[in-house]
């Protein structure tokens, strides 16, 4: 059996380091007992540089004293278990440190959502309480959920996401044993809130496309000449707001392949050819890191993932459509396209769903008078697509289209 270590003999390494001009104190090991990786860090809020090369010194000896603070506080943490050392450290002081050690173990972009629940929702709430972790209970975080749906008036949706990353915060210590019990877990979080997309019909989202380009792809995914679109890369920006490719998609069915349209792939080559006059114009000064992504600036610059999507939603709502978001054109494009026929398993490979009941969720709450309205234009469509003297010859029978959607489209 290994042996216990006595916290009076061991401490944790650490070190200062100079962030943004001011001492900053880290600890980066690894658990002596656990192998587990500790890693944990915080602002000094101390200058680097003083007015003079005395104060200069002595700023870097007032930051040695934190550090040495610091390092025992954690190693009191992770290596005593007596319960009132665990109560020394602040929740909101262990959240911002759980949040710097799982930095590491995540995608950029579910890190920057964390950082942002963190910071931004979670700290700011529980930082004037000045509540120890020890001290943390059950109707600290019910009374945090509740202060959100009443006060803030936010989504409960959007509620259950802070908590799950509450839950996933506490989990460190109930499986380090310095707590008895995850808190989180005995709490009654909201239920969630059925999903009800905006849809719009084709003509409404030809509007929008008149008013915005733009895509993420690659052009070495593009094959002109078969006419496909692959779609495997992601453009992820992360915590600092540097975006780069990632190669790959979130889940292997969101990898798949779709058609090169006409009016698409003509749009795509005008595109290709303003960007080979705007590498001539800009020679040096274009910018060489995207040279394969489709949605770039005139220089050559990346156009951030964020931008896009906000971009977007306020040119939707200058045209009329309030409230209608980019991710909405995935539930319009579904939705378009049940109604215009198409199976449940062509649009699960099409919209890059793992399941058949993710694609079924897509336009089965759609409000019925939006299918009505959907579906009289796109009778309207066929109709015009139709023959004026095959309908003179009856040949067809002509469609009412004030009978039931259900009943035109069968």
């Amino acid at each position: 059996m290994q042996e216990k270590i006595d916290i009076k003999n061991y401490l944790l390494p650490g070190r200062l380091r100079k962030k943004d001009g001011y001492w900053h104190v880290r600890i980066d090991a690894a658990n002596p007992l656990t192998k587990e990786k500790i890693r944990h860090s915080q602002s000094t809020k101390i200058r680097v540089e003083g007015k003079n090369k005395t104060e200069t010194k002595e700023n870097e000896r007032r930051a040695g004293v934190i550090l040495s603070d610091f390092r025992k506080k954690w190693s009191n943490y992770y290596f005593n278990e007596e319960k009132e050392n665990n109560q020394e450290i602040l929740f909101v002081d262990y959240l911002r440190d759980w949040l710097y050690s799982v930095k590491g173990e995540v995608e950029p972009y579910t890190f920057k959502n964390y950082r942002m629940i963190v910071e931004k929702k979670v700290v700011p709430y529980f930082e004037p309480q000045k509540l120890l972790l020890g001290e943390l209970k059950a109707r600290h975080i019910q009374e945090f959920y509740t202060y959100c749906l009443n006060e803030q008036k936010l989504n409960p949706n959007t509620v259950i996401r802070y908590h799950a990353n509450i839950r996933k915060a506490l989990q460190r210590p109930l499986k380090q044993e310095l707590v008895s019990s995850n808190q989180a877990d005995l709490v009654d979080k909201p239920k969630k809130k059925k999903f009800i997309a905006k849809v719009l019909s084709p003509s409404e989202i030809q509007k929008i496309f008149n008013e915005i380009k733009g895509t993420h792809l690659l052009w070495s995914s593009i094959d002109f000449d078969k006419e496909i679109l692959e779609i495997n890369n992601t453009v992820v920006e992360g915590e600092e707001g540097k975006v780069y490719n990632r190669l790959g998609t979130k889940t292997k069915s969101s990898h798949r392949f779709l058609p090169l349209i006409p009016e698409v792939k003509v749009f795509l080559k005008n595109l290709k050819e303003e960007q080979e006059k705007n590498k001539k114009y800009f020679k040096n000064s274009y910018n060489q890191e995207f040279l394969d992504n489709v949605c770039v600036k005139e220089n050559g610059d990346i156009i951030k993932p964020d931008y896009v999507t906000q971009a977007f939603t306020k040119i939707a709502r200058k045209l009329g459509f309030e409230n209608f978001t980019f991710h909405g054109l995935r539930h319009s494009f579904a939705t378009n396209l049940y109604l215009g026929g198409v199976d449940l398993n062509t649009l699960k490979e099409l919209l890059g769903h793992s399941y058949l009941n993710t694609t079924a969720e897509v336009y089965t709450h759609l409000p019925r008078e939006k299918v009505i309205e959907i579906g009289k234009e796109y009778i309207s469509m066929i109709m015009k697509s139709i023959k004026k003297d095959e309908i003179k010859n009856k040949k067809i029978t002509y469609i009412n289209s004030n009978q039931p959607v259900s009943k035109i489209l069968k």
